[in-house]
């Protein structure tokens, strides 16, 4: 939300709104003159964050249950877009990014975040640890017979995450203008192994373990957390630092 510059007054659309981690500081930012509409798939999810918009008493937050691939709102509706570990779920490129900047007022910005596929200099995605990545990556990447698998990271080679420039180059095939690139660690502090697992279970990283026999999925979550372990520092805290990827456009002033 900070990196999107959003202010006072303006009419944003959230997203992927989820739980409200993104909507209710936008709320914020852009105060009672302002207007702030979450959109989400999951109709709990939204009635969740109805109610917590309700007994915040903010009456510039609406929410709507909504396919954030095909948002039903007029061109030119809104003066941001923001996306929270979000639209990269089901983004593979320009073509699915371009409905955004059609809702978007003359030079409205854009605005994601998501996990880094940016290689590390071991050549590894850096949102995975690295004493780990080896267990996990072909779970994330490779397809299983019946799989109907869909996300980004099964198409490792051809991610419009990879680089910087491939993220600032689908952007402007977009159809937006004055792209706009950060990555940033975020530093996830966890008391064990098994505490990690058990989080990625909670957010769209889950996948991977539903893909999974019962079996598989315990001898692989075992592993993980007996490498993650060893990492834990004097104070028993375990810290693992997470690359973040924010990325900012506008769509044109004409």
């Amino acid at each position: 939300m900070e990196f999107s510059g959003i202010g006072a007054g303006e009419s944003v659309l959230d997203i992927g709104c989820g739980r409200g981690a993104v909507l209710f500081p936008v709320a914020e930012a852009v105060g009672e003159s302002g207007e702030v509409i979450g959109i989400d798939l999951a109709e709990e999810m939204v009635k969740y964050a109805e109610a917590d918009a309700r007994e915040r008493g903010l009456g510039h937050v609406a929410t709507r249950v909504m396919d954030g691939q095909q948002p039903d709102f007029p061109a030119a509706r809104f003066d941001a877009a923001i996306g929270g570990f979000s639209v990269f779920i089901w983004t593979h490129g320009a073509d699915q990014l371009k409905p955004y900047q059609t809702l978007l007022r003359p030079g409205g910005i854009f605005a994601a975040s998501a996990p880094s596929f940016f290689p590390t200099a071991t050549g590894k995605w850096g949102f995975l640890p690295e004493v780990v990545h080896d267990l996990l990556l072909p779970h994330l990447t490779q397809p299983k017979e019946n799989d109907a698998y869909d996300c980004p990271f099964a198409n490792i080679h051809n991610n419009w995450l990879v680089t910087p420039e491939v993220v600032e180059g689908t952007l402007m095939d977009a159809g937006f203008v004055e792209a706009e690139v950060m990555e940033e660690d975020l530093p996830i502090t966890v008391e064990s192994g098994d505490q990690w697992v058990r989080w990625t279970r909670s957010h769209g990283m889950r996948r991977l373990w539903d893909r999974l026999s019962a079996a598989e999925a315990e001898e692989l979550a075992t592993e993980v957390a007996h490498r993650l372990d060893a990492l834990r520092g004097d104070d028993g805290i375990i810290t693992l630092p997470t690359p973040i990827v924010y990325m900012r456009a506008r769509a044109p002033q004409s």
